[in-house]
């Protein structure tokens, strides 16, 4: 198997991952594109899973725009036009990022936590570039997940099973610290001005939505554990033990979480006159 292939297989999204993805909002998780757009955009939304930021994408470009989501998961795509279905101007299409045929179509082209599960990110970089008209606009989001951190330091179980899922990652050819690198390879690509905006995901004990991102985790091992157990990552009952620790310690002791996001956007050159 291909680590390209390996990749493909291990971003499968697993049964009850897209709660996760449907409780996402434009506004909240993807703020730089939401200061991005205007009316009457045209927008190809990349890995837009269960639809929910690009139904706000939707709705902020209004009748007048157009909005594509494409996804290579037909069950999330199911899942997107029962929810998210019935604007005129949006459309969920079934479509892998690297090999998606659209060409020069749209003002702007996003992608939000897509390109970390990916073995050839710049490939679908490329296709994305593509995708939009000479002058359009390129804006991905992603994870540096080693900069991830936690007040206190959790429990040995969970900092186990979270090494085991870099790990698991890497092994599969995907980049641990996407994030810091989308910048270069926009350059790579001879993209134009080029910006980066961290966006920090942090979670601190009062906030009303504290509970709700630090069950983040809790999912990620209810949902991915699985497939850590079955490519030999960590064993059924260390997995189990990862969660009951990380729930455990987020009633009792937790304080904060940081999770650290770059939102990178760029431009595509104009043709010459």
């Amino acid at each position: 198997m291909t680590a390209e292939d390996a990749a493909e297989h291990r971003a499968t999204m697993p049964a009850g991952t897209e709660r996760f993805l449907d409780a996402r909002s434009l506004a909240g998780d993807h703020r730089r594109l939401a200061q991005l757009l205007k009316e009457g955009m045209s927008v190809l939304d990349v890995g837009c899973g269960s639809g929910a930021i690009t139904r706000g994408i939707a709705q902020a470009v209004g009748p007048g725009g157009r909005v594509v989501g494409i996804d290579v998961s037909e069950e999330l795509l199911a899942l997107a036009l029962r929810t998210h279905g019935g604007p005129s101007n949006l459309e969920f299409v079934v479509a892998d990022v690297r090999r998606h045929g659209y060409r020069e179509e749209f003002d702007v082209v996003t992608a939000a936590r897509v390109l970390q599960w990916l073995a050839d990110p710049q490939a679908a970089l490329a296709a994305m570039a593509a995708a939009a008209k000479p002058g359009g606009q390129i804006i991905v989001l992603d994870y540096n997940h080693t900069l991830a951190h936690w007040e206190p330091e959790p429990p040995e179980p969970f900092t186990r099973f979270y090494a085991a899922f870099l790990a698991w990652r890497a092994q599969a050819g995907m980049d641990n610290e996407i994030a810091d690198h989308l910048a270069a390879m926009m350059a790579q690509l001879g993209l134009l001005d080029v910006r980066q905006e961290r966006q920090i995901e942090l979670a601190v004990r009062g906030d009303g939505d504290f509970a709700g991102r630090m069950a983040l985790w809790p999912g990620v091992i209810a949902t991915r554990g699985h497939q850590l157990v079955a490519d030999a990552m960590i064993s059924e009952s260390e997995r189990g033990e990862a969660g009951e620790a990380f729930e455990r310690w987020t009633r009792t002791s937790a304080q904060s979480q940081s999770l650290h996001l770059v939102a990178v956007s760029a431009r595509r050159p104009t043709r010459p006159d």
